[in-house]
């Protein structure tokens, strides 16, 4: 798994890949791009591939459950209708899974159901296989259309230290940001210690037996007074196969709330602005070949984590396998779209700028060509 990691800084930007070789960067940016953009290749870092696998998520079809829609995520709308709860994947609405080796992993991205759209930023973590799961007194979550094999499957348990949904729209049960926990409590010798399930059969309520998936109780809380709000579940199935791109694609990030596709706005090529964003920590799916911004025509090649602080974007990338940048554009500023040298907006990548002393909220566009390897 290839990493690119990139930092902007006023008009200062750093780029480097990190991989598990040394690969060098072509044609960072067009010859037209903005004065004053600083380059340096770093081919010195390297990892051992820390991530494991990155993976789309496919709604599970409950198709044991008569009359349920498909979903990937159950959140009540209120405690007293639990089947109104089932949230589900639509273009511009979808959630990644990203296993690493060092026993965590991230559910990230968003969902939607009616007008309530939750961002999902789920870490899981102290992976472990059966043999150890059970030795620690962990139980199987048996529930769903058939019974599963648990030898083949591994468990996490939430990481309530940086796990959150955030929830906007009138159909949402409340509002706002919420801290996520294991349900029930793996620390409660009272309760069983059911954990997150992934490996084939995980999505318990999909039909499609023997699909790798993943399936997980959590509780959600308040961030301030740490009071339960409600309940939340994970039911999913995994494609985790490698990308099926030819040769080279220009590939776009796309945003999951108030993302603008560039048609419609006085364009004609496709691609995404992301914004407005405050200061924070962002993941988004990246899209090649997907014109139109339509994704069911592209290939999704990677997850985009964005982090905005003290002025500085940092943006780093984690790939499918299979995938690899062989540019990067990055736009950040106050407008939505970057401004030419005639005065004009525009979203040619060789044009995009990275405004100086960025502070409140800003747009990014964040452009690649990546290249099957």
């Amino acid at each position: 798994m290839k990493k690119f990691y990139a930092v902007i800084s006023g008009f200062v930007m750093i780029l480097w890949f990190v991989s598990c070789e040394s690969t060098p960067i072509e044609s960072l940016l067009d010859q037209d791009s903005a004065d004053g953009i600083e380059l340096r290749q770093n081919t010195s870092k390297t990892t051992k591939g820390s991530v494991l696998r990155n993976c789309m998520v496919i709604d599970a079809d409950r198709g044991c459950e008569s009359g349920k829609p498909v979903s990937n995520f159950w959140w009540p709308g209120s405690p007293n209708l639990p089947a109104d709860g089932l949230f589900g994947s639509i273009d511009g609405h979808k959630l990644s899974f990203i296993e690493y080796e060092d026993g965590s992993a991230n559910i990230v991205g968003s969902t939607k159901k009616g007008d309530c759209v939750v961002e999902i930023d789920v870490w899981l973590h102290q992976r472990k296989d059966w043999d150890q799961w059970t030795a620690d007194g962990g139980k199987l979550k048996k529930e769903g259309c058939y019974e599963i094999d648990p030898t083949l499957l591994h468990f996490y348990v939430v990481d309530n230290s940086r796990s959150t949904i955030t929830a906007s729209g009138s159909d949402c049960l409340a509002e706002g940001t919420f801290g996520v926990e294991q349900r029930p409590d793996p620390d409660d010798p009272n309760s069983p210690n059911f954990g997150f399930l992934v490996g084939p059969g995980a999505a318990l309520w999909d039909t499609r037996e023997g699909s790798d998936g993943v399936a997980g109780w959590g509780w959600v809380f308040d961030l301030e007074t740490k009071e339960r709000i409600s309940v939340l579940d994970f039911n999913f199935l995994l494609d985790c196969g490698n990308t099926t791109l030819s040769g080279c694609e220009t590939a776009f990030a796309r945003g999951a709330n108030g993302n603008t596709c560039f048609i419609g706005n006085g364009f004609n090529r496709w691609g995404w602005t992301i914004g407005p964003i405050s200061e924070g920590s962002y993941s988004y799916q990246v899209f090649a070949g997907a014109g139109q911004c339509d994704t069911s025509k592209g290939t999704y090649v990677g997850t985009a984590h964005v982090t905005y602080a003290d002025g500085t974007v940092e943006v780093d990338y984690e790939l499918v396998e299979g995938v690899k940048i062989n540019e990067t554009h990055i736009y950040a500023g106050y407008d939505m779209f970057p401004t030419a040298k005639n005065g004009r907006p525009t979203v040619a990548p060789g044009q995009y700028t990275i405004q100086e002393e960025l502070e409140g909220d800003i747009y990014v566009i964040l452009h690649n060509v990546v290249c099957s390897e």
